[in-house]
């Protein structure tokens, strides 16, 4: 039954850092905390799950002591976080799919070096 709810817990708290994250960045801008008010109103907007809230204050805000060292232990190897940090995760990296003009590179493979 542990098992179970850790799996749902960690599907929470990666749902919260991907969807979350650029809705507070677009609505309210960069910072290194957000209100609770805030991370509340995003969290009824995308209609993520509440059951985990807790864990989305503590991704986002200053709230919930516990809840914030348990993520810094997993996500951040023990280390203090802020907002920022948790969206720096979020921001895709790597090629982003756009097309490539380079002959020698669509012959031989997108990773060769010929």
């Amino acid at each position: 039954m542990f098992a179970i709810i850790q799996f749902f817990k960690r599907r929470a708290i990666r749902q919260y850092i991907k969807i979350l994250s650029p809705i507070l960045l677009k609505s309210y801008g960069p910072r290194e905390s957000y209100t609770k008010g805030q991370i509340s109103a995003m969290l009824q907007h995308s209609s993520l799950s509440l059951r985990y809230q807790k864990y989305a204050f503590a991704l986002f805000g200053d709230l919930y002591p516990d809840q914030h060292h348990e993520l810094s232990q997993r996500l951040f190897d023990g280390h203090a976080f802020n907002a920022l940090q948790v969206i720096a995760i979020a921001k895709p990296s790597g090629w982003k799919g756009s097309a490539n003009t380079d002959n020698l590179s669509n012959h031989y493979g997108q990773n060769s070096r010929y």
